[in-house]
């Protein structure tokens, strides 16, 4: 048992995690509402509410003969820290221009729309023109919404006042995370009849999405949503408790223990139990560019061309020991990343026997090693997650899912000897298990442990799912487990500022720059692109504000990259976040940014001359401007923990002082 353990743990695929789908905010660029028609009012107070980001938004609105006298906005549901936040704003705004001609709040499109919807409706009926039923007409009714990877087009059909059928039509949401959703979501709104309905956990942007359209078709058929916002009646929770008894219990299903489990149900061990505390699987998994790391492997022994990035060990260990960036723990031996690299070519062998699909090595520029099938960004991390998920079942595994583990269970002579979770349903797990294995990810969204273990970036955007609030950290220390590499270098990647949406590989299919506050290049994207991204996060001389500047070649690319063969950047421009300027001179007044020309034509000049510039890159590349640029507003994201659990090569969890703690292993983000 001991042996298997250990063996399906060092076997786990190293899978690099840039970029997440999970993130709570909504997505779109600012836009103005149209005005209601002006005129005297009826004095009196007025209520309206529809449909917002998070659930019901509902606008109290008084008014005189002329003016809007008091504004009162409850959206309850709404993002903290974002819906709440453009609440307040909106509010402040109509009551001081006595208008809701108002820009939406950036970042919070959905909520903002909500608002102005709320408070024009209340004004319709105040000025007399609020219509005199709220039929809804039957018909098929088609919305567009912005979903988190781009735009989201639902059909939903309407007969007798009610809502017959709901079909998403097309979407390029997350294989993995926002396809659960899209299956789930539409069920539960033509069950209930309401819009007030749960959404999935681990896909709240796609959920809401989905309500959200199904929002605007209602009132394009001319309903009234508040009556499609009744609340949902649920089952009453039944207090209950299981008895378990299994060789291996897990806690997280994402990518450490999926591929734990697969592996340990293929080498014989026949009683896998997973826990996982959202409603789906796959952790961070999904969200992963889909890269396989096959150092030492048979298929590049077999590879007749190109020049491989991951060569054999030897060559892979100079490299790690010649980089600059280090923890303070640095071993120049690199055990844990020679245990990883050198099975990577046994696990790929395994993946590609028993099904997963990759494409063709060398196929595109930039494919020097295989990458989940169809490709890069390409939903391929998702589909090798779905198909793991359900190897596990076949074989006799169990996940259980909205049932986060609470505690471990550990004998007299120190032995962990099961765990103890806790289920949304009411059902309490008591599981003996052999082995208990910790595969709970980061604790990147735990604000509390950010800024006990790495405060310098514990105010900072953590681009990650919303679930890795370093559960299984903290439960594994609770228990004498030791911890290590905290505070140490953190990398980051490039997203955009509204919506975080992962632009990462950008620098690659996007020819162009990334200026400052002031309009100046700052380092070398290409050659030190995760490392650069951090640096220019933390160093106050970027102002914190950052653009993407491209001419019209780039957009044509990025919106179909043939090097790379994906289209996922696209959606920058479907929701408005990539903004088209005449000239780049108004681009640098409307953006306040006044040393971009200058940087431009420094950039041109030497592109022309095939210089280097002074952050050493070559091969820099020409914009031109006569008609016009791109600009994108960009933020550098952190976006995991690079600290945690104290393991020994097999996995073993150790404490302080490097003892084994029996019966208790950790892998993944959790280490």
């Amino acid at each position: 048992m001991k042996q298997r353990l250990i063996t399906a743990i060092l076997a786990i695929a190293m899978i690099l995690s840039v970029g997440c789908s999970g993130s709570t905010t909504s997505t779109s660029s600012s836009t103005t509402a149209t005005q209601v028609t002006t005129g005297a009012y009826t004095p009196g107070t007025y209520t309206s509410s529809t449909q917002g980001f998070g659930g019901v938004v509902q606008a109290t609105v008084t008014v005189d003969t002329n003016n809007i006298t008091a504004l009162d906005v409850v959206g309850d549901k709404e993002t903290v820290g974002i819906g709440d936040v453009a609440i307040k704003n909106l509010v402040e705004t109509i009551l001081d221009t006595n208008s809701i001609q108002v820009d939406t709040i950036s970042g919070a499109t959905y909520t903002s729309s909500a608002v102005l919807d709320a408070v024009a409706a209340s004004l319709a009926v105040a000025e007399g023109d609020a219509p005199a039923t709220t039929k809804l007409a039957d018909g098929k009714y088609v919305t567009e919404v912005i979903g988190h990877e781009g735009l989201v087009t639902i059909s939903v059909m309407f007969s007798d006042e009610k809502i017959v059928s709901i079909d998403v039509l097309s979407h390029q949401e997350t294989q993995g995370i926002g396809t659960y959703a899209i299956e789930v979501i539409p069920a539960r709104i033509l069950d209930a009849q309401s819009l007030n309905v749960d959404t999935v956990s681990g896909a709240t942007i796609t959920s809401n999405v989905i309500k959200q359209g199904v929002s605007e078709a209602i009132i394009q058929a001319g309903g009234d949503v508040s009556k499609f916002n009744t609340s949902v009646e649920k089952p009453a929770i039944v207090k209950s408790v299981v008895e378990e008894d299994v060789q291996v219990a897990i806690m997280g299903a994402g990518t450490a223990g999926l591929f734990a489990a697969a592996r340990l149900l293929d080498d014989g061990v026949t009683d896998v139990l997973l826990f996982e505390k959202q409603d789906i699987p796959g952790g961070c998994m999904p969200t992963t560019y889909g890269g396989i790391v096959l150092t030492d492997s048979e298929i590049f022994n077999n590879w007749g061309f190109g020049s491989p990035i991951y060569q054999t060990w030897d060559v892979m260990k100079d490299t790690y020991n010649n980089m600059p960036v280090k923890s303070d723990d640095y071993n120049p031996e690199l055990p844990f990343t020679e245990a990883m690299f050198t099975t990577s070519g046994m696990m790929f062998d395994w993946m590609k026997d028993i099904g997963i699909g990759f494409n063709t090595l060398g196929s595109r520029k930039g494919y020097s090693y295989p990458y989940f099938a169809p490709g890069c960004y390409s939903g391929g991390s998702g589909y090798a997650m779905e198909f793991l998920v359900e190897r596990i079942e076949a074989k006799g595994g169990r996940i259980i899912y909205d049932t986060p583990v609470t505690d471990f269970v550990q004998d007299e002579t120190g032995r962990i000897t099961g765990l103890v979770a806790e289920g949304g349903d009411g059902k309490t797990w008591n599981v003996s298990a052999d082995a208990v294995l910790v595969a709970s990810g980061s604790f990147a969204k735990n604000e509390e442990l950010l800024e006990e273990y790495f405060p310098e970036w514990s105010s900072n955007y953590f681009n990650t799912i919303e679930s890795v609030t370093g559960d299984g950290l903290v439960l594994s220390m609770e228990y004498g487990a030791g911890i290590e590499d905290m505070g140490s270098h953190m990398p980051g990647f490039l997203a955009t500022y509204d919506s975080k949406f992962e632009l990462a590989f950008m620098h690659y299919t996007t020819p162009g720059i990334i200026v400052n506050v002031n309009g100046d290049e700052f380092g070398n994207i290409l050659k030190d692109n995760h490392s650069m991204m951090a640096a220019a996060k933390a160093d106050p001389v970027n102002g914190d504000t950052f653009y993407y500047i491209f001419d019209d070649a780039a957009a044509a690319m990025t919106k179909d990259s043939q090097d790379y063969g994906f289209d996922a950047y696209k959606a920058i421009f479907e929701k408005g976040e990539a903004v088209k300027y005449d000239s780049l001179e108004a681009c640098a007044t409307a953006l306040n940014i006044p040393n971009l020309t200058q940087t431009v034509e420094t950039n041109n000049k030497l592109s022309l001359e095939g210089s280097v510039n002074e952050w050493g890159r070559s091969n820099l590349p020409y914009m031109e401007t006569r008609s016009g640029v791109w600009a994108i507003r960009v933020d550098p994201n952190v976006y995991l923990t690079t600290g945690g659990v104290k393991i020994d090569t097999q996995a073993h969890v150790l404490t302080p002082d490097d003892a084994i703690i029996p019966g208790l292993y950790a892998a993944g983000d959790v280490c």
